[in-house]
């Protein structure tokens, strides 16, 4: 089975002069179309950022962490976004020293391997980010912000998306829309995606994801799970119900490919300017 449509981004090349990488296991595989590199653990990330915070709190790092790697997806696809995301993405990291920056960087190298992983063979769909969100405890109860256990989350993706139709969909290649309004880390979305692989669909072309959430950290990872497992998406930093919207966050399968999902851009509505 050949895998989904993806994107690499093992290249990017930030201003600050460092790169992105990650060791590539290059010893012979038996087997045939399997994952070129260590698939890393939510548990090998959680240590390593437990050692990593010196000069700021492990929320703050967390939260600069998703951010750096959204912001420097975004800024190799969205160049509309470009000056004021490059301007965001300075203003965290100079707060670092260059040893600091250096493990975000380490770090992100890691994130970037296990969710890029979804798309080979022995690559898993979860809620990688959402979980290490957790762990953390970082949710805000008074908002009532508890991420779904993946499990839950797959089994409601299963109940929503009935075989026969999806495929049918599929079939006459047609797209089939999925509309998360409250995404938390995009578990849910994940999910969609897990099932619909399953079935054989080939999520990257016949499928759109929408997601939207008041928090924009939950924005970051919903941004990143999605861009980095190939699915055309929407991601939107956005209070679902007064419709206030702050910013509008494009996955890469879904701006190299905007001649097919231009319609649902035209459905998101116009970011507040300051």
């Amino acid at each position: 089975m050949s895998p989904p449509f993806t994107f690499d981004f093992s290249k990017i090349n930030a201003n600050m002069g460092y790169a992105f990488e990650f060791p590539i296991n290059h010893e012979k595989r038996d087997t045939g179309n399997l994952c070129p590199y260590p698939i890393p653990k939510v548990e090998d990330i959680f240590k390593r950022i437990e050692r990593a915070c010196v000069s700021v709190s492990k929320e703050q790092f967390v939260s600069d962490l998703f951010a750096c790697g959204a912001l420097a997806i975004s800024n190799q696809v969205d160049f509309t976004q470009y000056d004021k995301r490059e301007n965001e993405y300075l203003q965290i990291i100079k707060k670092y020293r260059p040893t600091e920056q250096k493990a975000l960087v380490d770090i992100f190298s890691m994130i970037f391997a296990l969710l890029s992983s979804v798309v080979y063979d022995n690559g898993a769909f979860k809620d990688y980010l959402g979980e290490l969100f957790m762990r953390f405890n970082f949710g805000n109860s008074k908002n009532g912000q508890f991420f779904t256990p993946y499990h839950i989350s797959e089994c409601m993706a299963r109940m929503a998306m009935d075989e026969h139709s999806v495929r049918a969909k599929a079939e006459a290649d047609e797209i089939i829309s999925i509309c998360d309004p409250c995404c938390g880390g995009g578990g849910m979305l994940v999910a969609a995606l897990d099932v619909l692989r399953e079935y054989n669909i080939n999520y990257a072309r016949n499928c759109i994801l929408v997601g939207a959430d008041i928090d924009i950290r939950c924005v970051y990872m919903t941004y990143l799970q999605l861009a980095l497992a190939g699915a055309p998406a929407i991601v939107c930093h956005q209070n679902t119900l007064t419709q206030e919207l702050w910013s509008v966050w494009k996955t890469p399968a879904f701006i190299f490919q905007y001649l097919r999902f231009h319609k649902y851009d035209i459905a998101i509505p116009k970011e507040k300017t300051a």
